[in-house]
Order: structure tokens, then sequence, then C-alpha cells
């Protein structure tokens, strides 16, 4: 009995145990599909996270992949080849001139290639055109060439010159390009190195890879080598310069130079009429025909003057008429005193429009012709031109009055000389540049630093002003054709209630005027002059004197420079002192 419930009992414990065993398995099973569960759901979460780094990586490879390709890659990038040569926002065809782009435009009509006339100047300084009567003319040193319009050039408000009518002055080579439109004109060759490309080239702005591509270059095409290294070529093609490596350039290299033709009709042989020896030049004031009388008077107290330049004749209307006051007797006893007779011709002493007369050719070669004619008539050794207060509308023109003039006085044996203002930015257009080409002495007004218009007192000449005056000239023309004029006079300036007047004095009166006063004057180094200040009567008195030791510093200064020679304005108005200061300058016969 005992032993069957203990049987029972066993078997009791073991379906427990079993049961336990079975809990124990469900369990451990359904918590393995719990974590199985909230697995696919962290899954589900990290995705976003996932993608947002794959977006992210991926990003950092396309910058990582741009900046390297900027830092060593070949920039495809295209430059534009109009605006590279100057033609944006602009028609018509870009000219490069030996090689530099010009910045200038050109036009093409009838098959003819026109450039702008003052483009054309630059290679022959001697194009005119008159737009009062539709002229264009060409003036050399012996003749003067007219072009035709249409075929020679175009007019307009920009006067365009053909290339080809250019080309019988200057010798050149030109070529036309397309895409875009362009000139190549040579007038400088030089000896380059040409080469073929020997692959498919590119060309770009600069030796560098990252910079924008000016053009394609074919292989086998034959380019300009103007500069090389191991790495890059500096090249020209179609006359277009740029940059191409140097692996895409065969290794055979062919010396050529442009050959340029034309150029037969250039006419810049200018004969001189200056003379062997120094100019020393007194101008002598013939205000009325009887002043012709007092040329002895006049010279008395000289002293190696070799020029005497009376002030005869003046423009005396529109059509280029002239009145004159010269006189026959004084040419005579001027020549049998040993003068050089230099007629002044002024365009002051008569209210005449200037710029009427030499804007209008007709009226420009009445003016010239009757100029010579006089010259001619009267036997005199020159003509001396006194054109003042120019506008700077007339400064063509009056180049072009000079151009022509000069051929007349060259044929008849006549020296042409010219009178300007000590240079400033404001009478550029006098041209000095062509007067020193066609003139033969190119004389400085070395005096009038301050005036009546001046706002203040000041000298008339001081040192300064005059070796300025004298180094800025000799940029633009020969020390030999340079005549600097130096003053016999002086301003006396007074200074009252506020208002500043002055007064032109001879050195006599200048000097008297002190010596009346019992002023002295001191030497005042800055201007090299002797300078005198008082006050008398309530009036402010200052004079910077002009005499024997000022005149003296400036002769130092022209001598010093070797110029052509000195020339007084005017004569009567120094003291016998002052051609013994000159002479120890300026020698007779030196």
């Amino acid at each position: 009995m005992r032993e069957t419930r203990e049987s029972e009992r066993i078997k009791r414990e073991r379906a427990r145990r079993y049961e336990l065993e079975d809990a124990r398995e469900h369990r451990r099973r359904s918590g393995k599909r719990r974590q199985k569960g909230s697995g696919r759901k962290k899954a589900k979460k990290a995705l976003p996270l996932m993608m947002a780094g794959l977006v992210i990586l991926i990003t950092v490879v396309i910058l990582l992949g741009n900046g390297l390709m900027k830092e060593f890659g070949s920039s495809r990038e295209r430059a534009d080849l109009a605006e590279h040569l100057g033609l944006a926002g602009s028609e018509g065809t870009a000219l490069i001139i030996d090689g530099e782009i010009s910045g200038e435009t050109a036009q093409i009509q009838n098959g003819n290639v026109f450039i702008p006339m003052g483009l054309a100047n630059q290679f022959y300084d001697n194009f005119y055109y008159d737009s009062s009567e539709d002229h264009l003319l060409v003036t050399g040193a012996s003749k003067t060439v007219e072009g035709n319009q249409g075929t020679d050039y175009i007019p307009g408000e920009t006067v365009y010159i053909s290339l080809s009518f250019l080309n019988r002055f200057v010798p050149m080579y030109y070529e036309e390009f397309e895409d875009p439109s362009r000139i190549d004109i040579v007038t400088k060759p030089a000896s380059v190195n040409n080469a073929e490309t020997a692959e498919n080239a590119i060309m770009r702005v600069s030796a560098d890879k990252k910079t924008p591509i000016l053009m394609d270059i074919d292989k086998g095409e034959t380019v300009q080598v103007l500069e090389e290294n191991d790495d890059w070529a500096k090249v020209r093609y179609q006359a277009v310069t740029g940059y191409i490596e140097s692996r895409e350039l065969d290794d055979d290299r062919q010396a050529s130079t442009t050959a340029i033709s034309g150029g037969d009709e250039a006419d810049q042989q200018y004969a001189r009429h200056t003379r062997d020896h120094k100019i020393v030049l007194g101008f002598h004031n013939v205000a009325v025909a009887d002043a012709n009388s007092y040329l002895i008077e006049a010279a008395s107290q000289t002293k190696g003057m070799n020029v005497v330049a009376p002030t005869w004749f003046a423009l005396a209307d529109t059509e280029g008429n002239i009145s004159d006051l010269a006189g026959a007797a004084y040419v005579q006893k001027a020549h049998e005193m040993g003068y050089e007779i230099w007629g002044v011709i002024d365009n002051f002493t008569n209210p005449v429009d200037t710029n009427e007369v030499l804007s209008h050719t007709s009226k420009r070669l009445v003016l010239e012709q009757n100029l010579i004619n006089l010259a001619v008539s009267y036997g005199l050794d020159g003509i001396n031109i006194d054109f003042e207060q120019l506008s700077g509308e007339t400064g063509d023109d009056f180049a072009q009055f000079l151009r022509e003039l000069s051929i007349s006085t060259r044929a008849n044996n006549l020296v042409l000389s010219v009178d300007n203002y000590v240079p400033q930015d404001y009478t550029d257009f006098y041209r000095r540049d062509i007067q020193g080409r066609v003139a033969d002495y190119v004389i400085i007004m070395g005096y009038d630093e301050h005036t009546s218009a001046s706002a203040e007192a000041g000298s008339v000449a001081s040192i300064g002003f005059v070796t300025q005056g004298i180094e800025d000239t000799l940029s633009e023309v020969p020390a030999a054709q340079i005549i600097n004029a130096i003053p016999f006079y002086t301003r006396k300036w007074a200074y009252e209630e506020g208002i500043l007047s002055c007064e032109s004095m001879g050195m006599r009166d200048a000097a008297a005027f002190l010596a009346d006063n019992g002023v002295k004057a001191a030497w005042d180094a800055e201007t090299c002059q002797n300078y005198a200040s008082f006050e008398k009567n309530g009036v402010l008195y200052s004079i910077w004197l002009e005499d024997s030791e000022s005149i003296s510093s400036k002769l130092a200064v022209m001598t010093a420079h070797d110029l052509g020679g000195v020339a007084c304005w005017k004569l009567t108005q120094e003291t016998p002192d002052i051609w013994d200061t000159i002479t120890s300058y300026y020698p007779a016969g030196s």
C-alpha cells in the first residue's frame, strides 16, 4: 500500500516538473518572439538615419570630387572671344595691331577695311579732315595727297581711313578673320618660331588649365610660338594670342617674319633751314608803318643780334587776307646791318575768327599763299607765326596750316618759326611735336607766368617756370630747333583796398620806379630775380625785376640744354648791359 502511494507521489512530482519545463519553454519561446518583433521596430526606426547618412556621404564625395576637379582638373568654361577682343556690346570688327588688341573697331564697306583716322595718325601723323569742305588731306614734307570719299575714307563724326589708302604711306600686312570679325595688322614685323599642333589643341586665356578656353585649334594647324617652357607655350593663331600646353605642339620650329609691303608714298624727309650758328633774335614791335624808320634806334644798343623779327603782318579777315606794315627800306637796312629778317604774322591785331580761316581749306590756302607772296616780294629770310589764344577745336586745323605752309617755306628757302606758350596741358593741341617736325624753329614764349588775369601777384618769368617750359618742350622738339624767348619787361603789382592790379614796365622804367621810391630790391633765390615789396599811401607794391642777373640765370639754363638760341621780347625795353650778358652766353657767330 505504501509502495502504491510512493509510486503515485513520484508520478505527481514528475508531472509537475514537466509542467514547469513546459512553462519555461513557453516563456523562452515567447521571449524570442518578443525580441524579434522589437528588432524589427528598431530597424524601422534606424532606416531614415541610415538613408540620411548615405546622402551625406554622397554629398561629401561629390563636393570632394568637385574640389579636386577645381584643384587638379581642366576647366571647360569658354571665354567670350568677341569680348576678349574688345567687341563686347558693340558692332564692328576688332583691330589687333602688332599683336596687341587696340580696343578700336573697324568698318568694312564694299570689301574695304576702314579704321578711325585717329588710329591711322598713330602710324602716319599726316592725315587731316576738313569737315567744312569735305577734304581728306595727307600732307607730307613736299606734297599733299587728297583722298577720295568712299574708297579712301568715310566721312562722319569719326572719319574712317581705308587700310588700302593708309598702306600707300605705311608698309604693313593685314588679314581678316571671322567669328568674331577681326583684322590682324602688322607694321613691326619680328622673327617668330612657327610650330604645328601635334593633336587637337585648346588655347586658354593664360597658362593654367583652370582658366577659360579662348578657342580650339585642330591638329596640324600652324601657330606662332611667342614664348614657351616645358609646360606651356604662348602662341598666336589667327590674330588671337593665348596659351596651349607644350605637349600639344610638335617638336619642330620654323623661324619666319611676316612680310610687309607698301609705304611707297611716305613723305617724311623734312629738309631743315636751321642755321649752323645760334639764333639771337630781337622782336621789333612795329604797330604803325612809321615805326619802320626806327630800326636803327631800336637796334642801337644790341650786341650779337643776328635776326630781327618785325611785327608787320596780321590776319585781316576770314578770307585769308593779311594786313601789311612791311617796308622795303627796312629790309634793305636790316640786311645792311647784318640781320636776317623773319616777318611776324599774328592773329590778334585785328578781330578775326582764326578758326573760320584755318578750318576751311580754301581760305587756309589763300592765307598761306598771301604770306609766301609777301615774304618773297619783300625779300625776307623767314616767317614767324604768332597765333595765340587758339581754341582746342582749332588744333588740327593749325597743325595742317603749318604742314602746308612748311612745304612752301622750304620751296622758297624761308625759315619757318612758330611761337608757343610755355607748355601746359590745356595747350597740348598746339601740337609742338608736329611743329618740331615741320617747322625749323619752335620758339617758347618763356614769360607771362603771371599776368593781369592772375589772382595773385607774381613773377613774369621765374627760373622754375622757364626751366619747366624748356624741359617740357624738349620732350617733343629737338634742342637745336628750340629758341627760348626772354622778357625785357616785368610787372609792377599794386594791392589797394582788396583790389590787385598790375602795370607792364620795361627794365629801365622798373629800375627807375624803385629808385624814385628809395627802395632797393634783394635777390630771391627761389625765382632767381631781384624782388622788392613796399607800402606807400595805403598801396602795397611788389615787383620781380628782370635785369642782368635774372637774365643770366635764364641763359645759363638755356645753354646747359644747348638750345638753338635766344629770342628777346621786345627791343627798346632793355638796359644796355643786358646785351653784354647775352653775348657772354651767345657770342657773335657761335
